[in-house]
């Protein structure tokens, strides 16, 4: 019930509100963010750990699609070091644009707090870990939305084999259930991918 509070109630930033792999378009010079009609004023950790989710789903369906065993080990090493990126970059940025930006102080973060760099670094610090979690939180729910709901992914529907298709998801549900209920035990994006591989 927290998560769906946080959801209805943190008015955090401007987020997208459905993305995923399909909503980022990238090329050699440039990275487009498509479909934007759920965008909404919600927790800065739903975009991020709906975009994790989804990798995380993609990882999990591998087994499904090849023909013998670690056939896909490669492009599954490739998706846990996208997440480990994808979390890394974001904190290295979020950062350095706090950083950048500490003549705009307001009621969330006083000026004492802004020209302070120690209690600045203790507020970020603080602020960060609590965004990590909320985004493993969404991140779950997104993916057990995604298994047991209506919007399935197609990473799970195009495996043929629904012995293999069915063994993928409760792999990928079991984690995600995990994921929800001990987010907080998790302090760093490795210590998930390290959880991902285990699970696997």
């Amino acid at each position: 019930m927290k998560m769906l509070s946080w959801f209805c109630e943190k008015t955090q930033a401007l987020i997208h509100g459905d993305l995923h792999t399909g909503s980022v378009m990238v090329t050699s010079s440039s990275t487009q963010v498509i479909d934007p009609e759920f965008a909404f004023y919600g927790p800065m950790g739903f975009d991020i750990g709906a975009f994790i989710g989804n990798l995380i789903l993609a990882f999990f369906s591998q087994d499904g699609h090849g023909n013998y065993e670690n056939q896909r080990q490669d492009y599954k090493q490739w998706i846990v070091k996208l997440i480990e990126e994808t979390w890394n970059l974001f904190e290295v940025k979020f950062i350095s644009l706090w950083n950048a930006n500490t003549e705009h102080c307001g009621d969330a973060y006083l000026e004492a707090i802004y020209n302070n760099p120690e209690v600045r670094l203790l507020v970020q610090q603080k602020y960060i870990k609590d965004l990590f979690h909320d985004s493993l939180g969404f991140g779950a729910a997104k993916m057990i939305r995604r298994i047991v709901g209506v919007a399935h992914v197609e990473d799970f529907e195009s495996i043929e084999d629904a012995s293999k298709r069915s063994e993928c998801e409760r792999r990928a549900l079991n984690f995600a259930k995990m994921l929800m209920k001990e987010r907080r035990n998790f302090h760093t994006i490795s210590q998930v991918v390290q959880a991902v591989q285990g699970k696997s």
